[in-house]
């Protein structure tokens, strides 16, 4: 099959989501010939190389870009690219493309031949009105072939407006722990001036209150004994800020993910924010992919029981669950995490043994048979050549 992935992000870059599509493009560049076509600034296009080191992944797809005109100004940016690759895959003899960008979605379904596999960890048609009666007029287009969603959370707001399940496919995100080293406890406690004597939670990701972040200035207050590490940081905005009056927060600032890895293996406590706030209210965290490098580094996790993360989180099983937004629920269940290694060690042990399956290639083998299917069924139909 030759498939072309279509994406109006910037890359190289940092996001927990231009990663994602790197890791997932790799593995599917095993297994299907894949051409990437991305965004670039006129100052940097990167290469296959710079792509390949940046995210530390083999690249086995071909490369092609558009060149953004519009530096920065995302809603530009998105209608231009969607528009400009179109000529970018006039002629070319792919036979699905592939986005996650609904931009993209709708320039090739309006104005192509080609069949389109849309991706995305977001349950839109619960976002708004507007998005609920655009993906309820996609599901009409026979060339949509389907949807891949990275949690059944997602799923159920598409099939609350009639896609069939034939067409959706959950694809949870996974990690690859092979390919990471980690770095002695001793050489990462002096190199960050972290205590080794100390019990240390952690949270990497975004730092800011949308994400939740500022609850951990409670849990500083209430164990003081415990070390507290932030890892993330990409500017000196309001939570740096107040994080610097407590003495057990130390905040580190956006590092290479084999650095991220090994400070996640040396803690005791990983910390996924039990709160509500960015997944309902923000609505842009949704099972944050985070969760599979947390399960991979075998250390115990702190997380909120929704119904998304018990999706690959189990109270008592593989993590220790808590109900989101209750302060003492919350401050309890870390005292018992600081007193019971023998706890912390075995929920650590049971969600690194659960990542042994959860691999990119795994899942990218998956993908590709829906996507197989799904052709298939258009194909055999003889639905392609008369919508």
């Amino acid at each position: 099959m030759r498939l072309v992935f279509l994406s109006d992000q910037f890359y190289p870059k940092s996001s927990a989501d231009t990663e994602q599509i790197i890791s997932s493009l790799s593995a599917m560049s095993k297994i299907v010939k894949v051409t990437f076509v991305f965004a670039a600034y006129k100052n940097f296009i990167p290469s296959k190389k710079n792509i390949e080191q940046y995210y530390n992944k083999s690249c086995d797809f071909t490369i092609q870009y558009v060149v953004h005109r519009f530096k920065n100004i995302r809603g530009i940016e998105k209608l231009l690219f969607a528009i400009a690759i179109l000529k970018k895959i006039k002629n070319k003899e792919y036979e699905v493309s592939y986005t996650r960008n609904i931009p993209i979605l709708l320039s090739i379904l309006l104005f192509s031949k080609l069949p389109i596999i849309f991706e995305s960890y977001r349950p839109w048609p619960d976002r708004n009105f507007l998005a609920k009666m655009l993906f309820k007029w996609l599901n009409k287009n026979k060339r949509l072939l389907g949807i891949v969603l990275h949690s059944k959370y997602a799923g159920k707001s598409f099939s609350n407006i009639g896609f069939s399940d034939e067409k959706l496919f959950i694809a949870h995100n996974a990690f690859k722990s092979d390919e990471y080293i980690v770095k002695s406890k001793a050489s990462l406690c002096k190199k960050y001036q972290l205590p080794q004597d100390r019990i240390i939670l952690t949270y990497s990701g975004r730092v800011t209150k949308e994400k939740g972040v500022d609850r951990l200035f409670e849990v500083a207050n209430a164990f003081p004994e415990l070390s507290i590490l932030i890892i993330g940081s990409e500017r000196k905005g309001e939570i740096e800020k107040h994080a610097s009056i407590y003495p057990n927060i130390i905040v580190l600032d956006w590092m290479p993910k084999n650095e991220v890895y090994s400070l996640l293996a040396i803690s005791d406590i990983l910390y996924i924010p039990p709160t509500k706030k960015a997944r309902d209210i923000s609505k842009n965290t949704v099972l944050p992919l985070k969760t599979f490098l947390y399960k991979a580094t075998g250390t115990s996790i702190l997380a909120p029981n929704l119904e998304d993360i018990r999706e690959v989180l189990c109270h008592n099983r593989n993590a220790y669950l808590i109900e989101p937004d209750n302060l003492n629920s919350e401050l309890l269940a870390i005292n018992t995490l600081i007193n019971d290694s023998t706890l912390r060690n075995r929920l650590g042990s049971s969600a690194k043994q659960d990542m042994e399956h959860l691999t990119w290639d795994n899942r990218a083998e998956f993908i590709k048979n829906f996507i197989h299917t799904r052709y298939n069924t258009l194909i055999k139909n003889n639905n392609y050549f008369h919508n």
